[in-house]
């Protein structure tokens, strides 16, 4: 699934499909509803690809607090 980032605070969420996102900084996970996603997130190519080819990259932004300055 796709990566993408919030505009606003530059946090990254998994897309899990539907209205389901995951905060990869927090863990946090919950539905957004699609005008407000719309809005707020940018698909990240870059961030899909990386976590996608190397996984644990999500959990190093997990345990570090990170957010995405890319």
């Amino acid at each position: 699934m796709a990566i993408v980032r919030n505009i606003q605070t530059n946090d990254l969420y998994r897309y899990h499909g539907g209205d389901e996102y995951t905060n990869v900084r927090t863990g946090k996970r919950g539905e957004i509803k699609p005008e407000l996603a719309q809005k707020i997130f940018k698909i990240n190519l870059d961030a899909t690809e990386l976590c996608e080819e190397y996984p644990l990259i999500e959990k190093l932004i997990n345990t570090l607090g990170l957010k995405w300055n890319g």
